[in-house]
């Protein structure tokens, strides 16, 4: 399906055939042992109610399985009825490898929907971290917040790379060491890399270990990050005095080429690196690190820019898809519901994107046109005729 003014949800779910979800269900056993809540039942109830219900919970889950609108939307056996508890355990020892594969199929396909030249845009991939807190502690792993065990919330940091299209691939961590962005960013680029090629990676300055640049210049990963004011180099060339010309709000001071000194901070790495200085309009003064040498400075400059789009997905996942909601707190259930609602977000940026519509706008009439499906497909079960109330059928 080739890109164009609009698209309908009934499009939009067609992309993926249903016995593409079940094919992934056999491949990956998500079904081993299962009574009633199979791996392609589970997929659609959480897709379904996280669209549905702002703050979904298992009981509302239980409800909206039980219920004869959702068994005749997905075609399941009417006659099978879920207890809420039951969604609790299955989401605790569901093989993930489902709905992680589940996940890179939406976006393999999603994607095609955009042009060649969109897609060229999607070479830069942004890469950081959100926290996600329990206030009640009842996650059964969490990274602490804060200083007196009796008040500490636990938390759950979830790392994703976003190529300003979609998601595309996230990684979640819980132990208390993986606090560090140090950790956790680098871990998502260097997995990342080895499955899409080609890429320029965007990522703040809380990454700071030398031996992460190091071995992303040894791998032939190109990045652009941020360098603390002050760190020191050693400078090998200068490549450019800047003079302050200006790139955007910006006043170029220099660009170097330049070693940095290992972690350690006694010896220097090997590789070289191209340091652009420059001061904005309050006179502070920002280095951006990359091992980019073909590209002009506005160019580099203008990458790292583009790292703000991750901070407005989060935002999104946060404020639409109420991505700070536990619905399952063992992490088996918690890396489900990421990938379930990394999923609806593709779904509904793609709508909004075709249909240039906004983030609320673009949930909202989603959800609107899913009811809409769901009556004329029993309208035409009934024997009648859809279009007395509706414009047009089924797509």
């Amino acid at each position: 399906m080739s890109l164009k003014n609009k698209i309908s949800v009934g499009e939009l779910l067609k992309l993926i055939p249903d016995d593409r979800i079940s094919a992934l269900a056999k491949d990956t056993k998500v079904d081993y042992c299962a009574k009633v809540l199979y791996g392609r039942s589970v997929f659609y109830l959480l897709l379904y109610g996280l669209l549905q219900v702002d703050r979904s919970s298992q009981r509302t889950l239980e409800d909206m399985f039980n219920s004869s609108k959702f068994k005749f939307l997905f075609n399941l056996d009417p006659t099978k009825t879920v207890r809420h508890s039951s969604i609790s355990e299955r989401l605790s020892v569901m093989d993930v490898d489902f709905f992680e594969k589940t996940f890179e199929l939406f976006y393999e396909k999603l994607s095609s929907l955009y042009s060649e030249e969109e897609m060229l845009g999607a070479l830069i991939v942004r890469a950081d971290s959100t926290m996600v807190a329990e206030a009640c502690s009842k996650l059964s792993q969490g990274m602490r917040v804060g200083t007196k065990k009796e008040t500490a919330k636990k938390q759950i940091k979830y790392t994703i790379s976003f190529d300003g299209l979609f998601p595309s691939s996230v990684s979640i961590f819980s132990s208390q060491k993986e606090l560090s962005e140090d950790l956790t960013i680098p871990k998502v680029v260097f997995s990342q890399a080895k499955k899409q090629k080609q890429k320029v990676y965007i990522f703040d300055r809380e990454v700071n270990k030398r031996s992460t640049f190091s071995q992303m210049s040894e791998e032939q990963i190109e990045f652009v990050s941020r360098l603390r004011v002050g760190s020191r180099y050693h400078c090998v060339e200068l490549l450019e005095e800047g003079n302050g010309r200006q790139i955007g709000n910006l006043s170029l001071l220099k660009q170097e080429r330049v070693q940095l000194y290992k972690d350690a901070g006694k010896e220097l790495l090997p590789e070289t690196f191209r340091l652009i200085t420059a001061e904005n309009e309050k006179g502070e003064t920002i280095c951006f690190l990359t091992n980019i040498f073909d590209q002009q400075a506005e160019v580099i400059i203008l990458f790292y820019k583009k790292r703000w789009d991750i901070e407005v997905f989060f935002r999104f996942l946060k404020q639409e898809l109420n991505f700070s909601h536990f619905i399952s707190t063992s992490e088996n259930g918690i890396k489900i519901m990421v990938y379930m609602t990394l999923i609806l977000s593709m779904l509904l940026m793609i709508y909004k994107r075709i249909n240039q519509l906004g983030y609320k706008t673009a949930k909202r009439r989603f959800t609107i046109e899913l009811d809409e499906i769901i009556i004329q497909m029993i309208v035409i079960k009934c024997g009648g005729d859809p279009t007395i109330v509706f414009r047009q059928k089924i797509v």
